[in-house]
């Protein structure tokens, strides 16, 4: 029961949250020479009865993005987002994206996809890539829930992107807590640590594989590995 009413206590979570999660900031503090915003999927899946994409909590990624985008603080849009695993039949996610986006009238040439990604790891290096073959700057405003981005960041910098933060759905909340907050157990707060376990997984599995690594430490180890050779 302790552990019931521990886990089910929003202000407790909202506490946690708000410690791992990156802080939420204004558009006035962000480097105004990263003209390219980078938003990640995970945001939607395609509905099989019609096509169309389904959107979830994370969708908050891609409307901030269009934001960005469509009021000037930046000139070029990557939606980066494949299929999740190796066997979905489902359409890639980043395409999926640009159809819908065409259907309603907001896709242009400032926006492109990168739809091959399968995890965040892969975001940052089929987008490396991508940005590699257009010759673009590599100074990025980096758009991707609050919980996910310190594992995000890190993956994009590691790959030589110049990284400005812009986390979007923060699990901790953008409203103060109220009373209700400390008193009332929470199902829906059950669900949520539930989603910021599985990222904390997914930080120290990264972290082990070594996704992290700054780029130049990966070219000094191929660098050795053939001077050895």
């Amino acid at each position: 029961m302790a552990l019931l009413l521990i886990f089910s206590n929003g202000a407790i979570f909202h506490f946690v949250a708000s410690l791992w999660e990156t802080p939420q900031k204004s558009v006035t503090s962000l480097d105004a020479s990263c003209r390219t915003v980078v938003v990640l999927g995970g945001m939607a899946s395609e509905n099989r009865s019609n096509g169309l994409p389904r959107f979830m909590q994370s969708s908050d990624r891609l409307w901030q993005a269009l934001w960005l985008l469509q009021t000037g603080v930046a000139d070029t849009m990557v939606i980066s987002g494949g299929k999740g695993t190796l066997f979905d039949k489902q359409r890639s996610e980043g395409l999926l994206l640009v159809d819908y986006l065409e259907d309603i009238k907001v896709m242009d040439e400032r926006i492109l996809v990168e739809a091959k990604s399968r995890n965040t790891y892969e975001n940052a290096v089929k987008t490396s890539e991508l940005f590699t073959r257009r010759g673009m700057s590599k100074k990025i405003i980096l758009v991707t829930s609050a919980f996910h981005m310190p594992r995000a960041a890190r993956c994009f910098k590691s790959q030589g992107f110049q990284v400005e933060t812009y986390p979007a759905d923060p699990l901790s909340g953008v409203r103060p807590l109220q009373w209700n907050d400390y008193v009332i157990p929470s199902a829906g707060t059950l669900e949520s640590w539930e989603i910021l376990f599985r990222e904390w997984v997914g930080f120290v599995m990264y972290r082990i594989n070594g996704y992290f690594k700054e780029q130049n430490q990966h070219d000094q180890n191929g660098l050795a590995q053939k001077e050895h050779v």
